[in-house]
Order: C-alpha cells, then sequence, then structure tokens
C-alpha cells in the first residue's frame, strides 16, 4: 500500500495563484512572509491613503483622526489578518503529523489501511477545492451584503462614511469590497478546516482501532489526539484580537467600563474553546467500548492471579520465610495490578484541561490591555509590591 501524500490539507487555490504570478516563493518562510506583506498591503494600506486623501480632500481632518483611532480596523488588518496567514504554517504541519501517527503507533489495523489512505485523500480534496473555494467566496459576499443592508449606517466609524452619512466612502467601499472579504474568507477557511479535520478523526473513529485499554496514557493510546486543540492557539489569539479590537473602540470612544462588562471576553474564550476542543470528542464511542472490554478482559485475568496468589500465600498450607520475599510473585502481582489500574483509570473522553486552559488564555490575552488601561497605575504598583514582598 502506497504511503499518503506529504500533507492532509491541499494548499489554498489562492497561494497557487500567487506562486504562478511569482509573487510569492515557495520557500515556506519566504512565501509565508510574502503572503502577509501582499494582505496587509492590499486589506490595511488602501484603507489608510483612501482616508487620507478624502480627509484632505474635503477638509475634515477629524476623518483622519477618527482612521488612526480605529483600534478595531488596525486589530483586524495589521494583527489579525497576518496571524490567520501565518496559522497555516504553524497548524496543518502539526494536524499532519497527528494524522500520521495513528500509522506509526499502529493504532490503524491492516485490514483498515486503505479506508484510512481514502480518509486521507478526501480530506484533502475537501479542503481547498475548487467547489469549497467557489462556495466559500459566495458567503463571503453574501455576508458583506446582508451586513450593508442590516447594520444602521451609524454603526460605522466616520472614515467609512462620504460627506452626507449615509454613502460610503472610498474607504467605505474598499473595506467592504475587498478587506472584509479578506478577513471573512480566511476565518471561514479556518472554520473549514476545522470541520474537515473533525470529519477525518471522525472516519478514524469508526475504523478497527488497535486500542489499548492499559496504555499508560489513560486514553488507550489516544492522548496525542487530545493534545490536538494545542495547535489551534493562534487562532483562539486571533479570535480574541477582532473581538477585543472592537470592545476597545466602545471602551475609548463610547466609554464603556470593561470591568463592567467581563461577559464579552468570557463568552468569546468559552465559544473558542468549546469549538477547537469538540474535534477529539468524536472517539468517545470507541474509547467507551475500549473501556468496557478492559474492565470486563483485566478484571478477569487479576482476579485468576489474585486467587492463585491468596491460595498460594494466604492459605492454611502456606510457607513464609526468609526466602519468600525473593520470590517473583509479588512483583509479578503487583506489576498486572498496576497495568490493572491504568484501565480502570482510563478516561473515555478525549479532554486536556491543560488544552482548555491555554485556548482560553490566548483568546483573553488581547482582552488585558484594556482592563489594564482602565486600572490606576497605583492599583498594579501596590498589587505587584505585594507579591513581591
Amino acid at each position: 500500500m502506497s504511503e499518503p501524500t506529504s500533507s492532509i490539507f491541499e494548499e489554498p487555490k489562492h497561494v497557487v495563484v500567487l506562486r504562478r504570478l511569482r509573487l510569492i516563493k515557495p520557500e515556506h518562510r519566504a512565501q509565508a512572509f510574502r503572503r502577509v506583506l501582499i494582505a496587509v498591503l492590499v486589506a490595511w494600506l488602501p484603507l489608510a491613503l483612501l482616508s487620507v486623501v478624502h480627509a484632505v480632500a474635503s477638509g475634515h481632518l477629524e476623518l483622519l483622526h477618527a482612521f488612526i483611532t480605529d483600534i478595531a480596523v488596525h486589530a483586524r488588518f495589521v494583527l489579525a489578518v497576518p496571524i490567520l496567514i501565518l496559522s497555516e504554517y504553524i497548524i496543518l504541519p502539526r494536524l499532519d503529523i497527528t494524522a500520521r501517527h495513528f500509522l506509526v503507533s499502529k493504532i490503524i489495523d491492516t485490514s483498515d489501511r486503505e479506508r484510512f489512505d481514502n480518509a486521507i485523500a478526501s480530506t484533502r480534496r475537501l479542503s481547498v477545492g475548487i467547489w469549497p473555494s467557489a462556495s466559500m467566496t459566495v458567503l463571503v459576499y453574501a455576508i458583506v451584503i446582508v451586513i450593508a443592508l442590516t447594520v444602521h449606517p451609524g454603526v460605522f466609524p466616520a472614515w467609512h462614511h462620504a460627506d452626507d452619512s449615509i454613502h460610503l466612502s472610498l474607504a467605505g467601499w474598499w473595506h467592504m469590497l475587498v478587506s472584509l472579504p479578506l478577513l471573512l474568507g480566511l476565518l471561514l477557511s479556518w472554520v473549514w478546516r476545522v470541520g474537515v479535520w473533525t470529519r477525518f478523526l471522525h472516519q478514524v473513529s469508526r475504523m478497527n482501532l488497535r486500542l489499548i485499554p492499559s496504555h499508560p496514557d489513560k486514553a488507550a493510546g489516544l492522548q496525542f489526539v487530545a493534545f490536538s486543540p494545542r495547535m489551534f492557539m493562534s487562532l483562539a489569539l486571533t479570535i480574541g484580537i477582532i473581538t477585543a479590537g472592537t470592545f476597545a473602540n466602545e471602551v475609548f470612544h463610547l466609554g464603556l467600563n470593561p470591568l463592567d462588562h467581563p461577559g464579552v471576553p468570557i463568552a468569546t474564550a468559552i465559544v473558542v474553546v468549546a469549538i477547537f476542543i469538540s474535534p477529539p470528542l468524536v472517539f468517545g464511542r470507541s474509547l467507551l467500548m475500549a473501556w468496557r472490554r478492559g474492565v470486563f478482559e483485566y478484571g478477569a485475568l487479576t482476579s485468576r492471579l489474585g486467587t492463585q496468589f491468596e491460595d498460594k500465600w494466604l492459605g492454611p498450607e502456606s510457607q513464609v520465610d526468609q526466602g519468600s520475599l525473593e520470590k517473583p510473585d509479588f512483583s509479578s502481582t503487583t506489576d498486572l495490578y498496576s497495568v490493572t489500574a491504568n484501565v480502570y483509570a482510563m478516561r473515555p473522553v478525549l479532554f486536556d484541561p491543560r488544552a482548555a486552559i491555554s485556548l482560553a488564555l490566548a483568546t483573553l490575552l488581547p482582552f488585558a490591555p484594556i482592563w489594564l488601561s482602565v486600572i490606576p497605575a497605583k492599583v498594579i504598583l501596590t498589587q505587584l509590591l505585594k507579591l513581591v514582598v
């Protein structure tokens, strides 16, 4: 049987176009930073230039001030967009290693090797094929149209409007037609990838897996899958940046007290953790069946050995002398009991608390400057001195 291809996720179509236009180099590092530069030049720089032109031409320099102080737009297109692009070079190779580990660890039975290869192939086709890419483009602009038709113009920042405050400025048009679709496209592509990854894990979970209930990882050998949500920390950080940028505008421009509205960051963190923790949970049924099998099989083996051990050493004819401690019976029984304890301690749910905490902290990190900005420096210094002293 041939080895799977190099990655379970196909190269995005827009990357193929940029490569053919020779705008990016094939080397991963050079390609990544070239893509980031192109994205910032396309999504953010025209907004800045058009805002300057509009402010100077209309004589309303406050429009330029409105753009400069718009924390949300800078957070989205200077921070979030680059991180979303760089995440492809951080997360996708690690997901590929995780997928290959099913073969390396011999969890996939030889009879299911063809099914596993087919799952790899279908995942590549679904990652960013022609139809998913086209559908995503249509969905992105459908969302933009809904936003334009349903959101009140007063909600948009001042630099977004022309002089009559109803029609869009050139910067506003660029934002709606280019910058915002770019951001939404990157976000939706990651939502799609997470869904495709979940589908792949679900397909694997329905195969004839060689799970070991006594495995020391307490997850029948699948703990490496429970660790996989940690790979999405950069995406959690990005979602936190986007949400925190909008939240910061309300704090610094509308006078909202962030300490009185903790629900926004907390709700964001909960949603992010729930999304990225969910994929490994598809193995719940397989783990539960392995645990039940292990409890009966290892329990029966332990009972038989325990009975023989007690008959030999605790029976009426048992003899204990100076050489009894050198007998292998005690160590063998202890080893089996330790192995059986692993079975009973096995977790039928692939959940890593440290991964959940890491995702939550990454999501909340962009909110920290907002909270610190409203806390007096004297209070912060006092608390730090208490920790030191």
